[in-house]
């Protein structure tokens, strides 16, 4: 994300902890209480897709580079695109 989008990556790398459709929880990097990202893998999976506004998500990010990473994420090849606003998109219940 960071790279294609020419910005410097942050040194400090969020914890990522992300609960599966099946209740299983999955976790990435070291734990830190003052960066990382929390919640669905289904939200996580909509927004770094693009095809949903973390602001319409109950993401919770802690930290400078945690919220920008979310804010900016893009998981596919390719230019960088704007993510979408919030409300922009038809909101699917939240499982």
């Amino acid at each position: 994300t960071f790279t294609n989008r020419n910005l410097p990556i942050p040194a400090e790398v969020p914890f990522v902890k992300l609960i599966s459709p099946s209740g299983k929880s999955w976790t990435w990097n070291n734990f830190s209480e003052t960066s990382k990202v929390e919640g669905s893998a289904v939200d996580f999976a909509r927004v770094v897709t693009q095809t949903r506004s973390v602001l319409d998500t109950a993401l919770i990010s802690t930290g400078k580079a945690a919220k920008l990473w979310l804010s900016i994420a893009q998981c596919f090849a390719g230019p960088p695109e704007e993510p979408p606003k919030k409300n922009s998109r038809y909101k699917i219940p939240l499982l």
